[in-house]
């Protein structure tokens, strides 16, 4: 039983693996920096998957799929009425929204 957190532990690190090849990429800076607005991401990734209304924050929501290595993740980036980042992260801001993270 003692071995079984051992066992845990490549798949928790090949997961965390897989966030941080995106890293560097430039809609993620430009989600990462301070004072990331709408604007701005948008410049860096170019124009997202789709983009949806969040009343629970005043402001909207976009995805975007991340590519690299020939693998896909998807991304979100949510902002409020004057265009300030409010919410990131990888999944979808359907998801986000399933999971409350807008609440």
């Amino acid at each position: 039983m003692r071995y079984a957190m051992l066992a845990l532990v490549p798949l928790l690190s090949a997961c965390s693996v897989s966030f941080m090849k995106y890293d560097n990429e430039p809609v993620m800076q430009a989600t990462y920096a301070n004072g990331a607005t709408k604007s701005k991401v948008i410049a860096a990734g170019g124009k997202p998957d789709s983009e949806v209304s969040v009343p629970e924050i005043n402001g909207t929501c976009v995805n975007y799929t991340l590519r690299k290595d020939g693998e896909t993740m998807p991304f979100y980036a949510a902002f409020d009425s004057s265009g300030n980042r409010k919410h990131y992260g990888y999944i979808s801001c359907q998801d986000a929204r399933a999971k409350g993270v807008f609440k």
